[in-house]
């Protein structure tokens, strides 16, 4: 009888002392750490970078259908010409994008325009690497171009 005392004792402080000794490790919880802060995102690198709309022009077609938007954004400070989801227009031989001067692009001298590269797509969204020494301002206009016919397939004017 006495064993059975002395066990239940010994249980029972055991238990009393791993609670204390439990109850004094853990940390309250908030319900919303984030509820205090009036922008949660502002501390949060993690968050999706800042992305600035420039210039925006709907596309028109010229010698072929051409459709779409082209803008210019800049993100994580380098500078882009971006086509949106509804761009379309034809295929043909030796397409590029270009950066034209003239709002309607009329004649295709170096100095008139910045090669972007080759289209990638004839339809959806696309992306161009402005270069850095490029000023965008100097540019009324986004061609699509056939160079080897020096043929306007469409352009946006910004």
């Amino acid at each position: 009888m006495k064993l059975n005392y002395f066990a239940a004792l010994a249980v029972s402080s055991l238990l009393t002392i791993g609670t204390i000794a439990v109850e004094g490790s853990f940390q309250p919880v908030q319900a919303n750490p984030c509820a205090a802060q009036v922008n949660p995102c502002a501390a949060n690198p993690c968050a999706a970078p800042e992305v600035a709309a420039a210039q925006t022009g709907a596309f028109e077609g010229v010698a072929h259908p051409t459709s779409g938007t082209a803008t210019i954004i800049e993100e994580g400070g380098k500078r882009y010409l971006e086509f949106d989801a509804a761009f379309r227009s034809d295929n043909g031989p030796d397409l590029f994008v270009l950066l034209h001067e003239q709002e309607v692009p009329q004649s295709y001298s170096s100095d008139q325009y910045v090669n972007l590269g080759a289209l990638q797509s004839v339809e959806g969204t696309q992306r161009y690497e402005i270069p850095d020494d490029i000023s965008v301002e100097d540019f009324s206009s986004a061609v699509i171009w056939c160079r080897q016919f020096n043929v306007t397939f469409g352009y946006a004017t910004f």
